[in-house]
């Protein structure tokens, strides 16, 4: 189930965030907090007009932690704020959808062809890469062009348009099967529940004197923002390093991100990237062995980030990597099972029961020796997970921080949603 909101606010400020990353931006209006990439719309003229007390009409979606995601705004006096659609039509997007699968079936058959040519091949397998690349686009593209989320806010922002603001009037909405007009109350999600990787036990305190946590408390000054990458290749890992001074100390926080994912459209966002502006009156949590910043809370917008360390595994990582394997052991799946089809396939003739049997064979073999590497490395990675949250002092760390992210938050009446920087 799906939620859209509309609000009618008056507007208190916005921010950008850390340069040069100016695309990324966060507004205030009344008592809500609202994140937005710039690059998703028309024109952004109007937010260079707004002013505060200006009266704005917003749409947007509910994310983690209390905070939306804006998809339009419009404003009586400085003009509206729309989104960018026509990369994702319908025509366009079937039309990408039929070069990917042409591209993906064209490799996949001349790769199995006796070519006996190397560089055919390996040309075969960049276009079968650019095939799945342009199909996980076009899919991307058909989603949000039929998405009844999206349907939904324009239809909203085209009546706040013509004026009839009456759709404000009922922030919340939420979108089902049966009806699309149900207001809704917010309940906390169950993932943010706290269980046995997350939450403080009897053993970490054997590691109190070894936490080394302090705490920071002032205003973000001299921001800036790098990007950045680690190692090469299928090692390489992307990075945003964001630097400042908080009461005259120097500090960095570095957030990984996935480039191949960066593009995704915000209507798939659950959460918003992190996000830090300049004057922004922050609690840092810091490691004083190291220097570092362990956690982050931004009384502006009561946003709390958690930065997990060395080997320490939340049960959120946890969830994640095991999506991953599942996602890795189905396109495993899939290869080998185009190698059984090719087999078939080159057989002389019509292939017979022996042959089914045999292709089955194999592919039930292979499948139960994928089950089994896949659950042997999930089992340590759990075991891994379960010692390093036993006996590590950085564990000990991770959750106590945890713990006062949530008691910041919960003071400011706010549910215990923490946000984990990567």
């Amino acid at each position: 189930m799906k939620k859209v909101c509309f609000f009618d606010l008056p507007f208190v400020r916005q921010d950008c965030n850390a340069p040069p990353e100016h695309n990324y931006r966060r507004i205030i209006a009344g008592d809500k907090v609202f994140y937005t990439f710039t690059s998703q719309f028309s024109d952004d003229a109007v937010l260079k007009k707004l002013k505060e007390g200006d009266r704005v009409c917003i749409g947007a979606r509910p994310l983690a932690g209390g905070s939306y995601w804006l998809h339009w705004l419009v404003s009586p006096e400085c003009g509206s704020l729309e989104p960018e659609m026509k990369s994702s039509g319908n025509l366009r997007g079937l039309r990408n959808l039929v070069i990917a699968l042409v591209l993906m079936i064209f490799s996949v058959i001349t790769f199995f062809q006796p070519l006996n040519n190397t560089f055919i091949g390996v040309l075969m397998i960049f276009v079968f890469t650019g095939g799945i690349w342009m199909l996980a686009v076009a899919v991307q593209g058909l989603m949000v062009a039929n998405s009844r989320a999206m349907n939904h806010l324009l239809k909203g922002l085209a009546q706040v348009k013509a004026g009839n603001t009456a759709v404000c009037r009922q922030a919340e909405y939420l979108l089902t099967d049966a009806s699309a007009g149900v207001k809704h109350k917010r309940r906390c999600p169950a993932d943010d529940r706290f269980n046995e990787l997350d939450s403080v036990q009897p053993e970490d305190y054997r590691y109190a004197e070894q936490l080394t946590l302090t705490g920071v408390q002032g205003k973000i000054a001299n921001l800036g923002s790098v990007r950045g990458f680690t190692g090469s290749g299928k090692s390489r890992r992307d990075y945003i390093d964001y630097h400042f001074l908080c009461r005259g100390l120097p500090f960095v926080l570095r957030s990984y991100y996935n480039s191949l994912t960066e593009d995704m459209n915000p209507l798939f966002f659950r959460q918003h990237p992190l996000f830090i502006a300049d004057n922004d009156p922050v609690a840092l949590t810091v490691n004083q062995q190291k220097g570092t910043i362990t956690g982050m809370y931004n009384e502006r917008d009561h946003s709390a980030y958690l930065k997990p360390e060395g080997m320490v595994v939340s049960s959120r990582q946890l969830k994640m990597i095991y999506k991953v394997f599942a996602g890795t052991f189905l396109l495993m799946v899939l290869i080998v099972l185009s190698f059984s089809i090719n087999d078939l396939m080159s057989i002389s003739g019509t292939p017979d029961k022996w042959d089914w049997l045999h292709a089955a064979k194999l592919q039930g073999g292979i499948m139960l020796m994928f089950i089994m590497i896949f659950s042997g490395i999930m089992l340590i990675t759990e075991v891994i997970a379960l010692l390093t949250r036993k006996y590590s002092a950085a564990s000990a760390r991770f959750v106590f921080t945890r713990q006062m992210l949530v008691q910041a938050r919960q003071r400011n009446g706010k549910d215990p949603f923490v946000q984990e920087v990567n």
